[in-house]
């Protein structure tokens, strides 16, 4: 069997580390994934000329639908067998101009009362759909999923140490994806993961020693986190179709 060809459109390359190592629990076969965006790009800044972030997202999406052809039918994207959006659910409370768009669009904010996390990711899925220019969530291409961590992607990094830092932890899992502070947590974290996020910025290299306790703990994760449980699913529906 060949290796699944995935491309990740992301808010950023630490987003990648963590939805990899998901995959790598949820897959029971080998993968490939690529960063679609953001591109590594020196002359602007390492996140290319889209920039990072969920501004860079948006941007990545509104450059396909400009192609004027069918979204499911991109040439440049023909390769993959799973294409992946990922936006986290705190951009639901985000707005345009926050990402320097000023497109007149007034779709964002969408936030609605958490818990439950559902009711914000399915109000951010159909603001994500409009961004390709469908009618609904439910228009996305074959074998096109969202992914939106809630609030953020560091709901999934913590769960995963339930088991392994009980005391330090414990106090968050209740309402982890409803918490609009985890990033702040991981910066007070014990030296063992303080290397995650240091003065304000996410660390790649941090993120990737998270990687391994994030694969080994994916299960404990889908019970304090709905929205990985709706990636898993989603991802292994997909991939048997």
């Amino acid at each position: 069997m060949s290796d699944l060809r995935i491309g990740l459109v992301a808010e950023g390359k630490t987003d990648q580390v963590v939805i990899e190592a998901a995959l790598k629990a949820i897959l029971e076969r080998p993968f490939i994934l690529t960063l679609l965006q953001p591109e590594t790009s020196d002359p602007f800044g390492g996140a290319g000329a889209l920039g990072g972030g969920w501004g860079g997202v948006y941007r990545w999406c509104r450059q396909v639908v400009a192609m004027q052809c069918p979204v499911a039918e991109n040439p440049d994207l023909a390769e993959f067998d799973l294409v992946l959006i990922h936006v986290d659910a705190d951009v639901a409370g985000m707005r345009y101009e926050d990402a320097n768009i000023s497109d007149g669009r007034t779709d964002l904010p969408c936030e609605l009362p958490c818990p439950p996390a559902s009711d914000t990711v399915n109000a951010l899925r159909s603001v994500l759909a409009c961004w390709l220019d469908l009618h609904s969530a439910g228009d996305l291409p074959t074998r096109w999923l969202f992914c939106n961590p809630s609030k953020c992607v560091e709901a999934w990094v913590l769960a995963s140490y339930e088991n392994a830092l009980p005391l330090l932890v414990q106090d968050l899992i209740p309402n982890i994806e409803c918490n609009l502070s985890l990033e702040s947590r991981l910066s007070n974290m014990p030296i063992r993961n303080r290397c995650l996020i240091r003065g304000g910025k996410k660390r790649i290299q941090g993120y990737r020693k998270a990687a391994n306790q994030i694969q080994a703990e994916w299960q404990q994760i889908l019970r304090s986190c709905s929205q990985a449980a709706r990636f898993d699913m989603e991802v292994k529906t997909s991939v048997a179709s």
